[in-house]
């Protein structure tokens, strides 16, 4: 048993280099939190930037389809039930051939299915006419016509020669 009138010894305060020697060493690991993040968040941003440019560059010919698919019916309902301007428009878009026209002027049939009024089918006519048009905005150049999408297209592709492909003849949708 010790003297009642002595002292515990001091504790001396760590040096600051000795309180941060731990965290030092840690950091230098290769598994530390911050090397690791920045070296596993990269290869998914890379991926992530060339998936984007890469759905830009092919989406044409997907959304070529779907409009074309679209504009099929909208022709139908339109020539059978006599709106023959909306009818004309999709022709001169030229997403029709003339064997494809021949063949869809010479069908009978109840097309009045297909919409649920004669606006609707002129909408939609309307919205394929404006989507060709953008197509052949952006293969021609013209800039200053195309919307935020068609100018971020333009600035990756046409202007550097990349043309994006339009049409892909398996996924097209043939008029039988």
């Amino acid at each position: 048993m010790g003297s009642i009138f002595s002292k515990e010894p001091v504790q001396r305060e760590p040096t600051p280099l000795e309180r941060i020697g731990p965290e030092i060493t840690h950091l230098k690991n290769k598994t530390s939190v911050r090397d690791g993040a920045n070296k596993r968040k990269m290869p998914w941003t890379i991926a992530i930037i060339l998936f984007t440019l890469l759905g830009l560059y092919i989406m044409d010919p997907f959304l070529y389809a779907f409009h074309r698919y679209e504009a099929i019916r909208a022709y139908l309902y339109l020539h059978n039930y006599d709106n023959t301007t909306a009818a004309q428009a999709l022709i001169d878009t030229g997403i029709f051939t003339s064997d494809e026209i021949h063949t869809m002027n010479n069908e009978r049939g109840s097309y009045q299915d297909y919409f649920s009024s004669p606006q609707k089918a002129e909408q939609k006519a309307a919205s394929i006419v404006r989507y060709v048009k953008g197509v052949g905005d952006l293969h021609a150049g013209r800039y200053n016509e195309l919307g935020v999408v068609g100018k971020i297209r333009y600035t990756f592709f046409v202007s550097t020669g990349l043309m994006p492909p339009t049409t892909w003849a398996a996924i097209n949708p043939s008029v039988e």
